[in-house]
């Protein structure tokens, strides 16, 4: 599955944004953008393709089915992370923002 297909605004047919429990309201677009990300992730790719192999090549599916089946695939990861899961992505994530913090304060640095 590649990336180039995401989703492009006006190419969605239900409501364009969506209001989560939270009150944070999403675009549809990137709604879906993120969720073909994360099916496309090595994680989970091989499931996926397998399950569209049978759904295109062996006609085992309806198209309804293949949308009810790809939540529980991310859902099945997202629950077994754990705290020391969550903990690496946020130090991962810290690193990433220093990182390019201290770029950007390299850069304003060298126009002095």
């Amino acid at each position: 599955m590649s990336t180039n297909h995401l989703p492009t605004k006006g190419g969605i047919m239900a409501a364009a944004e969506r209001t989560s429990e939270q009150g944070t309201t999403f675009d549809a677009t990137l709604i879906q953008g993120f969720i073909l990300n994360a099916l496309s992730d090595d994680a989970v790719s091989d499931r996926v393709n397998d399950l569209l192999f049978e759904h295109v090549v062996e006609g085992r599916y309806h198209p309804s089915v293949i949308a009810e089946s790809l939540r529980p695939i991310i859902d099945e990861i997202l629950q077994t992370a754990t705290v020391d899961d969550w903990s690496a992505v946020a130090r991962q994530l810290t690193v990433d923002a220093r990182e390019t913090l201290g770029d950007t304060a390299d850069a304003a640095g060298s126009t002095r």
